[in-house]
């Protein structure tokens, strides 16, 4: 997106070049879904272009898979 909210094609607001800005895509049914950027790349501060967090912590991806963790149980 851009600064006033509107889909962009444009890099670098638009990295992956993705069609209308698109950015994720979801099942009809809720159980899958295709992300970017690749959460899994970005689980720590360190990994991730630019933080204001301590770059030794998680990052806030990492919720996505502890939720994922307790869902399975």
């Amino acid at each position: 997106m851009d600064g006033s909210g509107a889909a962009t094609e444009v890099y670098p607001l638009n990295p992956n070049g993705s069609p209308g800005g698109l950015t994720s895509v979801t099942t009809a049914d809720g159980r899958f879904t295709v992300l970017m950027p690749h959460a899994e790349r970005v689980f720590r501060n360190a990994l991730m272009s630019w933080t204001d967090g301590d770059v030794s912590a998680f990052s806030p991806w990492m919720r996505m898979f502890r939720n994922a963790r307790k869902w399975v149980g």
